[in-house]
């Protein structure tokens, strides 16, 4: 009897022996040639994107996002300005009162060109953001090449050809994979520069974090995170006062130049320029304004949201109804934040809650009025997933990635602190499958059979 165990292990143990002896060979073949493996994930992912939207999310006028970002491009070419109009988040919009700053600049004027050239086609935008997604891809190889290996590289490139959440927005016209482009761009050449001290280096960080603001305006606290640990890293490395401040100055110009004409524009038109969204007194105000009851963790859908809006347009007897965004945003602002000073202490245990919503959409659908299905907890289990390989490749390499997880941790502080949702977290996904691939590659070589010690 022993004789047959002793045989069942020993072929186990074969059959173990051979699996790693592939994976081995497969894994070295890969580390030869990885363009080819790029080229290969690029087929995959132009065959998941296609398949996927054109049987489930073909582009339409009411899909996602398309009733702001594509209804403003569509204004501009029909000589209607930069204007939209949504009464449940301004209810006093109309057809004298409707110049918006509620989406950012970059993808509307982007769009807004594709919209002309194209004849207003939904298909010509949605080719478009298949584009910036495999420029992602793409990016996510070298930006992964650059501070771990070509191995974890092609691993990163192949988690976002089959990452869900972004194929579903390319069918979508909005501001989230371009800002994902350009925040991916400018870590790649931050690598880049904080190693080779190139200052045409820090020129292209600078364009691509300016871009990046102008495309989603919470990018902008990635800037604030590689400027100021840029600066401290090379204080400790005690560089000279000009080889730690010149990437400082650099960075903080181009952004300030690039933004320069949005703030500008708002100061013009609404008397005061506003930074990035006129959206944020809104959702500041929709997402806290029930601190202070019994039931204040959960996700504020847009049903309870307009009751909540009502409700304060019906207290607020002060108001003229001619009040323009950013009047409307000081409204919002100043009733959220007289909320949050009076229960600062929920306030705080309800941005920690919201990470859950931020990272896994939980309670999101169930606002809306949604079941998760199987599909949902996937997706959840894949974020779970991806999130504690992330972790561990930022265990490994803390020094090496920090660029990556600061800015991920501070981005998600701050929607944290606002409102939040699986889509808000897209600019940043980029640099957290190059993390989640670092750590996945780690466990691979866990898996491979052990190098033989040379004799002494």
């Amino acid at each position: 009897m022993s004789d047959l165990f002793s045989m069942g292990n020993e072929k186990t143990q074969s059959r173990q022996t051979s699996a790693r002896g592939w994976l081995a060979r497969g894994l070295t073949l890969i580390d030869a040639y990885p363009l080819y493996g790029l080229a290969l994930i690029l087929v995959l992912a132009i065959t998941v994107s296609v398949a996927l939207n054109l049987a489930h999310l073909p582009p339409a006028a009411n899909a996602g996002e398309n009733d702001t970002w594509w209804a403003i491009a569509l204004n501009l070419i029909h000589g209607h300005g930069y204007s939209l109009c949504l009464t449940s988040y301004f209810p006093f919009c109309g057809p004298a009162n409707q110049v918006t700053a509620a989406r950012e600049p970059l993808p509307v004027l982007l769009f807004a060109g594709v919209a002309f050239l194209s004849g207003e086609s939904l298909w010509a935008a949605a080719a478009v953001e298949l584009i910036i997604y495999l420029a992602i891809l793409i990016v996510i190889y070298f930006l992964t090449r650059e501070w771990s290996n070509p191995r974890a590289a092609l691993l990163a490139a192949l988690l976002w050809a089959i990452y869900v959440p972004a194929i579903e927005l390319i069918p979508q016209v909005s501001g989230d994979l371009l800002a994902a482009l350009l925040v991916s761009v400018g870590m790649l050449f931050t690598l880049r520069a904080r190693q080779k001290r190139r200052l045409r280096d820090w020129f292209i960080v600078g364009a691509s974090f300016g871009l990046a603001a102008i495309s989603r305006s919470g990018t902008l606290v990635i800037a604030a995170v590689v400027i100021g640990g840029v600066v401290l890293e090379s204080w400790r490395h005690r560089f000279s006062p000009r080889e730690i401040m010149a990437p400082a100055l650099i960075l903080s110009s181009l952004i300030i130049l690039l933004m320069s004409p949005w703030l500008v524009r708002n100061k013009i038109v609404f008397g005061r320029p506003i930074l990035g969204s006129s959206l944020i007194g809104y959702n500041l105000y929709r997402q806290n304004y029930m601190l202070g009851t019994g039931n204040y963790f959960h996700y504020v859908g847009s049903k309870e949201g307009d009751a909540a809006i009502q409700a304060l347009l019906a207290r607020r007897t002060d108001l003229s109804g001619m009040e323009n965004e950013a009047q409307m945003d000081l409204v919002y602002r100043g009733e959220a934040l007289r909320i949050i000073r009076a229960h600062p202490v929920q306030y705080g245990l309800l941005s920690a809650f919201r990470f859950l919503p931020l990272w896994f959409n939980w309670g999101y659908l169930e606002a809306y009025g949604r079941r998760v299905n199987r599909y949902d907890a996937a997706i959840m289990l894949f974020q779970g997933i991806l999130l504690i390989l992330a972790l561990v490749g930022s265990w490994r390499n803390i020094q090496r990635s920090w660029p990556l997880w600061a800015s991920i941790l501070v981005f998600s502080l701050t929607y944290m602190a606002l409102i939040s949702r699986l889509l808000y977290l897209m600019p940043v996904m980029p640099l957290v499958l190059s993390l989640s691939a670092a750590g996945g590659n780690k466990l691979l070589e866990n898996l491979l059979p052990a190098e033989p010690k040379s004799a002494s």
